[in-house]
């Protein structure tokens, strides 16, 4: 324990932090799983708020450009993308209550 407090300023270990806690993560309407997506856009074309878009900055495992949410406020859950998918990529998740 001596050698890693030699780097130590002081030779002391500042204790953490107390526990504080943490903002619940931002919320998702969509689950995609992006490794499985085959970029068909029936969802993109499904769509009626047109909040999703194929990401052509990546390329997934088999090849495709998959579809990313880009405007997560804007979704409603309405489901209709994981309607239409032929591939079952989507998990559409219930709005918050009280939003």
């Amino acid at each position: 324990m001596s050698v890693a407090l030699r780097n130590v300023p002081g030779g002391r270990v500042a204790s953490p932090p107390p526990h504080r806690p943490t903002d619940p993560p931002p919320y998702t309407p969509l689950a995609i799983a992006s490794d499985r997506c085959k970029g068909c856009e029936l969802c993109i074309g499904a769509c009626p708020h047109a909040v999703l878009a194929l990401d052509v900055g990546v390329v997934n495992p088999l090849g495709y450009h998959p579809v990313r949410l880009i405007d997560a406020a804007g979704c409603t859950s309405c489901a209709l993308c994981a309607r239409v998918c032929p591939d079952a990529v989507f998990t559409v998740f219930a709005p918050r209550k009280g939003a």
